[in-house]
């Protein structure tokens, strides 16, 4: 069955972590400590997270050769145009012609899920990984194609076998292919996050509390401030400022005693009397 772009996860974001981290002989990705947003904001548009990030390993390992590494890009899909001029800082001009610098591996994400969604798909109707990649990465330009349609499907094959907790297809956006309740709320939380210019962690405890609070109708708003710590006396607090309410968590003595789970809001403490 050919490859789609547009399809439930065929990975979980767990195994995309993993490979992210696992990285190449040349070391883990560059990207991985994103990995959790990276994967939300593929979902957001609707595509597979396993077969963008085949794309990002052929293209440039991870972002750790190439172009990609020599040029500091932060181009997931090695383009040499954007979609959206905003999101570019500026162009390498290297022996092999003009890449596009993005200002974060998010914004590059961006561009190359808008330029598949929009272009290859809707445009052109290049739904496949088969159909699209005589386009994206023509023989005339030096490539192999079939060999870059093999890898592609070689390595998301590879994945979904060694996923420990396959995403159950059968929750994912119903008929049209689109995304849960549940991953939507995630990719829109983690573009609030991106827009306030905050990095979303959604493994990380005070990021889980924001989720859920917001879930139960006790928003925080956006955040003002990224994670950080303050000493009050002799006491360390974790603590990070969001539009309607502060966060915070008593550091542990040692540190490794510390309750992650523990996570307070300021309105709470400013309640006692």
């Amino acid at each position: 069955m050919p490859l789609t772009f547009k399809a439930p996860p065929r990975i979980s974001p767990q195994q995309f972590a993993r490979v992210l981290q696992r990285g190449t002989h040349l070391g883990p990705s560059p990207a991985a400590p994103l990995a959790f947003e990276l994967y939300h904001i593929i979902t957001g548009y609707g595509l597979d997270p396993a077969v963008a990030l085949a794309f990002f390993a052929h293209e440039s390992q991870y972002g750790n050769d190439g172009v990609c590494k020599e040029y500091d890009t932060r181009n997931w899909g090695n383009v040499r145009t954007a979609v959206d001029q905003r999101r570019v800082v500026g162009v390498a001009h290297t022996p092999y012609g003009d890449f596009v610098r993005f200002g974060s591996w998010q914004d590059g994400l961006r561009d190359w899920c808008e330029r598949i969604l929009h272009r290859y798909i809707e445009q052109w109707g290049l739904d496949t990984v088969e159909k699209a990649i005589p386009r994206y990465a023509p023989s005339s330009d030096g490539n192999n194609e079939q060999r870059y349609i093999h890898h592609v499907n070689e390595l998301v094959a590879r994945w979904q076998a060694e996923d420990p907790a396959p995403v159950d297809a059968s929750t994912w956006g119903a008929a049209a292919g689109g995304p849960t309740v549940e991953e939507l709320q995630q990719a829109l939380f983690a573009e609030t996050f991106h827009a306030a210019g905050v990095e979303y962690h959604p493994e990380w405890a005070f990021h889980q509390y924001a989720l859920k609070e917001a879930r139960a109708g006790r928003p925080l708003g956006a955040p003002l401030s990224k994670n950080r710590r303050i000493t009050v006396g002799s006491k360390q607090y974790a603590v990070q400022v969001f539009a309607l309410d502060t966060l915070y968590t008593p550091i542990g003595e040692p540190e490794s005693a510390t309750n992650w789970a523990d996570v307070r809001r300021m309105s709470d403490l400013m309640k006692q009397r």
